[in-house]
């Protein structure tokens, strides 16, 4: 079988029925951080984990995934029942943020955790986020070497690999050289980690938000198409809701197998801090804008298993498939 049992029950259990990814994303660690000081709130692990528990446990019967940290959420929310078990869960592997070296971004995991105890916690999938310039190319080895390492593991454990490759600007602080280059930063990016063992891939829009021309939008959605070898689902990238839904319109209509989206759904859940008008985005606008993508990605988008790469039938299964099966390589 081109897919193991292990990797597809895990595919399944975080897409729709149809086989789409409707994954709602809620694993930003520094990012929220700086959003609740921002908004005048008091951070301290606490904090944060409730902040988490509001913003997941109005969606999470809506999505077909929940992407989480470990630092937060992925232990505190199944235990504060915010997490249904019919509800797929991603873990994160990565520290957040990344190191810094001569303009370089470099990924590193967090320590004491692994696709070993992701595996183990029961989780469906285990998500790696990494910075990706494919002109740096020291970093970019270094970064292809830890997608190598992390894509073995997830071999070994038989669970789903979600990549995120984040691009970033060839020269340092050059706004303007990245808004012309970041397409096809973004399909070489989607190349390049299309060779590795990836079950799927995050990715962010090939068009810099800056340009709004549609149809630069939907031949850039074509490239980044055909360079993904494996299912892709587009992330929101901190953007507004109203652009992202535009966004992943065009995404799956190009090819996207959906979304694994955060803050363009719940920023605002965030910021607000009088009672009444975030107790109604919880309850309203929230599930409101979900329940939008969800009809967009399943009306528009491929189902994961419709890519050459992940396709499988019943006829994949010999008679003596548990024989065969690996089970956990250590």
């Amino acid at each position: 079988m081109a897919l193991t049992i292990g990797k597809i029950r895990g595919l399944q259990q975080v897409s729709t029925p149809e086989g789409i990814f409707t994954i709602l994303a809620c694993d930003q660690r520094g990012a929220m951080e700086r959003m609740m000081q921002a908004a005048g709130r008091t951070v301290n692990h606490a904090s944060v984990v409730q902040m988490k528990i509001d913003i997941v446990a109005p969606l999470a019967t809506l999505a077909s995934g929940v992407l989480l940290d470990p630092d937060y959420a992925a232990a505190h929310l199944i235990a504060a029942r915010a997490l249904p078990g019919r509800t797929g869960l991603v873990v994160s592997l990565e520290k957040t943020g990344y190191a810094q070296r001569e303009g370089d971004r470099l990924t590193q995991l967090l320590e004491n955790w692994g696709v070993d105890k992701i595996k183990a916690m029961g989780a469906s999938a285990v998500k790696l986020l990494i910075y990706y310039n494919p002109r740096r190319e020291a970093a970019a080895r270094h970064q292809r070497q830890i997608v190598a390492e992390v894509a073995e593991l997830c071999q070994a454990y038989d669970i789903p690999f979600m990549l995120e490759p984040v691009t970033y600007p060839t020269v340092e602080g050059d706004t303007e050289g990245f808004i012309k280059e970041k397409p096809d930063l973004v399909v070489e990016t989607a190349r390049h980690m299309s060779e590795y063992a990836v079950d799927l891939l995050k990715m962010e829009f090939p068009v810099h938000p800056s340009v709004t021309d549609k149809d630069v939008w939907r031949e850039q959605c074509r490239r980044l198409n055909e360079a993904c070898r494996v299912p892709w689902a587009l992330l929101s990238a901190g953007v507004s809701f109203e652009t992202y839904a535009e966004q992943l319109q065009i995404a799956c209509e190009a090819g996207a197998s959906g979304f694994v989206a955060g803050r363009a759904i719940w920023r605002e859940a965030v910021e607000l801090t009088d009672e009444e008008p975030r107790r109604k985005f919880l309850t309203e606008t929230m599930p409101a804008r979900l329940q939008k993508l969800i009809d967009i990605a399943v009306a528009s988008g491929t189902p994961w298993h419709e890519r050459p790469s992940h396709a499988y039938s019943l006829a994949d299964v010999p008679e003596d498939w548990y024989a065969q099966y690996p089970g956990l390589r250590r």
